[in-house]
């Protein structure tokens, strides 16, 4: 007898999978239909997923939607990257750090188009706009806040309100990198070069405003 048509547990690896197809379609749902028009049937037959399948692993939309923005930030880690360079690195090279990955976070114009959803879509329904704030916007800003705090502390900077210097060095980025394509009709990748360009002159900025000078 096929152990599959018996009822065979779903091997980790193949439940991944599945959830990952799940994700990848949910988002390409989302942003084709916008969440109120979208549907889970319609995630699930374009995701080649029985109906109950996505249940079982997503109670409802909210759930799902949730999931990918889960999924999205995955992808910009900055407490762990900031831990794992902070002890070893001058400041220069960790904000570096920090801002490349800030900047390669919203190149693809996917990240643009999602975060265009969620803006567009928080107005009808408040809690897609919270999600967004707790699930990924403020974990990374207190990551880069907690960092501009301890560097407030050495005797190389002066950084009266780490609050506001936090601001200023994530806001030079997402102005260029985020803020313009937000409005624009369309929006492509932006390339390494840019990326790395835009957060050099973070850094510049940073250190010139709060590094001391002799």
């Amino acid at each position: 007898m096929d152990r599959r048509a018996a009822g065979a547990p779903v091997r980790p690896s193949q439940a991944v999978s599945t959830t990952e197809a799940i994700l990848q379609t949910a988002v390409r749902v989302f942003l084709a239909h916008g969440y109120e028009q979208s549907s889970m049937d319609a995630i699930a037959l374009q995701a080649g997923v029985a109906r109950r399948t996505l249940y079982n692993q997503f109670a409802n939309k909210k759930a799902l939607f949730d999931a990918t923005m889960a999924r999205l930030w995955a992808s910009m880690p900055l407490d762990a990257i900031i831990e794992s360079t902070a002890q070893v690195r001058p400041a220069d090279e960790v904000l570096f750090t920090i801002g490349r990955t800030i900047a390669g976070f919203w190149a693809p114009p996917e990240a643009v188009a999602f975060m265009r959803l969620v803006i567009w879509e928080s107005a009808r329904f408040p809690e897609i706009g919270q999600s967004f704030m707790d699930s990924g916007r403020e974990p990374a800003r207190r990551a880069v806040h907690d960092y501009v705090c301890r560097l407030s502390e050495e005797p190389e900077f002066e950084i009266p309100d780490p609050d506001l210097a936090t601001a200023q060095f994530i806001d030079v980025i997402l102005g260029e990198v985020l803020l313009g394509r937000l409005v624009a009709s369309s929006s492509s990748a932006l390339d390494d070069d840019r990326c790395d360009y835009v957060a050099r002159e973070a850094v510049a900025l940073f250190m010139a405003r709060y590094r001391r000078h002799s």
